[in-house]
């Protein structure tokens, strides 16, 4: 049996995606802006299959652990293979095996590198079936939108930039940031993603949304590019939280923040407030903390790691 395989890393948005005004294309309400967490990865194999569907199964990863993935979970997996087949007009099967390296759907994106690893293994074994041409780069970020939006900030690398259907990389001062996140949870969320992004519109917060968004990431990418550290962290913070209080104004109303993560914000506010420096910090649709750290800020890293693990809070890098 002819095998594709293809890895695709995860990203983590600064300006967040919440919200869409076309919900069959994933068109985001505004524009959001990413860097790419190359060590945190997604990998899929295809395998041709005679069978008379396509079918999912785990891939161990390099620990030996298999990914599990709940039916609702695997059929919305295979519906965007079945979307890619249909763009090359391919009537066969495949089985698809995949795994992460890291917690899947605890709001570290494991969507979005298993869907560009999806979308870039698919394309791989499509054009090279059908004798087509590999789709460019952007293309496949569009098509890999389709099936999740945050997926297609994962093809550039490391800053990438998305509005509406448009995505490309994008070129900022910060080349080689540090990244960990803190883990406070690592069980599937109760509300997913894809919930969130319907229920956010009931929220009254929402209607201003995109503005402020749009507003935030003007502000943002100018703070980056002057290399104000200090401006871009209160940018992000207050960006984390804006999405995260559309969840708890929503009707019904949810969240994710648990104690530890208010701990761990906590801690992170009062090293700012003691230090004038500390990371950029972070949230996805999760519980768990995402910072980032310039390179000289190594030891900072280090020191909050050791800080946070007297509160048995664990942090990855």
């Amino acid at each position: 049996m002819t095998k594709w395989s293809a890895s695709a890393p995860a990203n983590i948005a600064l300006i967040k995606y919440m919200g869409k005004t076309d919900v069959h294309n994933n068109i985001p309400s505004n524009a959001s802006l990413s860097y790419t967490l190359d060590h945190l990865r997604s990998t899929v194999e295809l395998e041709s299959y005679a069978g008379l569907s396509d079918r999912w199964e785990p891939l161990a990863n390099a620990q030996g652990k298999l990914l599990q993935l709940n039916e609702q979970a695997q059929q919305r997996y295979l519906k965007h293979l079945a979307m890619l087949k249909q763009h090359f007009g391919f009537a066969g099967h495949f089985i698809v095996r995949s795994n992460n390296n890291f917690p899947h759907n605890a709001g570290i994106a494991s969507s979005a590198s298993s869907y560009a690893a999806l979308t870039l293994c698919a394309c791989q074994a499509l054009s090279e079936l059908m004798h087509k041409p590999l789709p460019y780069l952007g293309e496949q970020a569009r098509l890999s939108a389709k099936g999740s939006g945050s997926s297609c900030r994962s093809f550039f690398q490391p800053w990438a930039i998305w509005q509406e259907d448009n995505i490309s990389g994008l070129e900022l001062p910060y080349k080689q940031l540090l990244h960990q996140v803190i883990i406070v949870e690592k069980q599937t969320k109760a509300v997913s993603s894809s919930e969130a992004h319907q229920r956010v519109s009931s929220s009254l917060l929402f209607a201003g949304r995109p503005a402020r968004a749009e507003t935030r990431l003007a502000e943002l990418l100018t703070s980056l590019k002057t290399q104000d550290w200090q401006r871009s962290f209160e940018l992000v913070w207050q960006e984390f939280w804006d999405m995260h209080a559309l969840f708890e104004t929503s009707n019904p109303s949810f969240g994710y923040l648990t104690a530890d993560t208010l701990t761990v914000l906590s801690h992170v506010k009062n090293l700012w407030q003691q230090q004038a420096d500390g990371p950029l910090v972070t949230i996805d649709a999760g519980p768990n903390v995402h910072l980032l750290f310039r390179p000289e800020q190594i030891n900072l890293m280090k020191q909050i790691a050791e800080e946070l693990s007297q509160f048995h809070i664990r942090a990855a890098n």
